[in-house]
């Protein structure tokens, strides 16, 4: 039995500051709304390393002892896995200056609720926002939250 399979490894990260937190809104067309700064791990690269460089090259900010704070996986449309690990950073050097991704506005949690949102996003909150909640995991026409 084969125990191996294509996996795609990311990771995205809520900025705090206070109680005003990073946003990113984003301009892909395929995953447009609100969501936070991250992107794909890349080869021989730590999940610490490739998170705190995705902030960078997304939002010009350093950040400091990010903190693992659960994960998300589904199958794309290929069947591989795919996995998201969400960090919380809330020390962080440097001036907040926009990408490509798109625009970055802070804004607290209840402003975040009331906008627009990336699909499934939503859900993804319940994990950065519940401490008892660690994973999303989608899966078919199953949406759950462990």
């Amino acid at each position: 039995m084969d125990r191996t399979e294509r996996v795609t490894l990311t990771n995205m990260c809520m900025i705090t500051n206070g109680d005003q937190i990073l946003v990113l809104n984003r301009n892909d067309p395929t995953w447009p709304g609100l969501t936070f700064p991250g992107g794909h791990v890349e080869a021989h690269e730590s999940f610490h390393d490739s998170v705190v460089r995705e902030v960078k090259e997304e939002t010009n900010l350093t950040i400091n002892q990010p903190r693992l704070a659960g994960i998300k996986q589904f199958y794309d449309d290929n069947d591989h896995r795919y996995i998201v690990f969400f960090y919380i950073a809330n020390e962080f050097t440097g001036t907040v200056k926009a990408s490509n991704e798109g625009s970055l506005t802070w804004m607290s949690k209840d402003e975040l609720m009331s906008h627009k949102l990336a699909y499934n996003f939503d859900r993804d909150l319940l994990v950065y926002f519940n401490e008892q909640i660690y994973e999303h995991l989608l899966d078919g026409n199953h949406d759950e939250l462990f």
